[in-house]
């Protein structure tokens, strides 16, 4: 898969850039201590995920450490704009910490997950969300938290849903907060 073919490419002159000393720089050196079983680290990177040829969602990750033996990387910041198959963005993910499988292109974002549809004011917030490319899902078994646009607010166990939020199903839905009422002329 490209991805790791970019990635050797991006990280290498970062971790094989020297002082003046030929010493490998410190950076370096500290940054590898956040995962000790990464073969490669890349700072600031952007991945197109597809799907049949077709643009499904844009990763932007603010620290990858790539896992060889495990066909993964593990994403730090993360940010993932997912697009219908028209190239329209449907909605909006982002999380402190994510695990990319690069042979499926599934992902599972953890900590203060926050999927947001632009179009429809709604988003969902969790702890931890999963992400299957093939079937274009996202899904959680983590208590979840669904904001409307019109104030609704509804707590549930656990959630399904396409990419682009579109037909949310919450498990042991709970209304929290009831619509907000329009308000009439004074």
């Amino acid at each position: 898969m490209r991805l790791g073919a970019t990635a050797v490419l991006l990280a290498t002159p970062f971790l094989t850039s020297c002082s003046d000393s030929g010493e490998a720089p410190l950076v370096a050196e500290e940054i590898l201590q956040l995962n000790i079983e990464a073969n490669q680290v890349v700072i600031g990177l952007e991945h197109y995920m597809t799907s049949e040829g077709i643009r499904r969602a844009y990763l932007v990750a603010d620290t990858a450490f790539f896992l060889e033996e495990k066909s993964t990387v593990e994403l730090r910041i993360v940010l993932v704009t997912f697009y219908d198959r028209m190239g329209q963005v449907t909605s909006i993910l982002t999380s402190r910490e994510a695990t990319y499988d690069w042979d499926t292109g599934d992902m599972v974002a953890e900590k203060d997950v926050v999927v947001l549809n632009p179009h429809e004011g709604r988003r969902i917030e969790t702890s931890v969300m999963s992400y299957d490319r093939a079937e274009d899902r996202i899904w959680s078994d983590a208590p979840t938290k669904m904001f409307e646009a019109n104030g609704t607010v509804v707590e549930g166990t656990a959630f399904q849903s396409g990419s682009g939020l579109d037909e949310v199903e919450l498990e042991s839905a709970r209304l929290v907060r009831p619509a907000e009422e329009p308000q009439g002329e004074q």
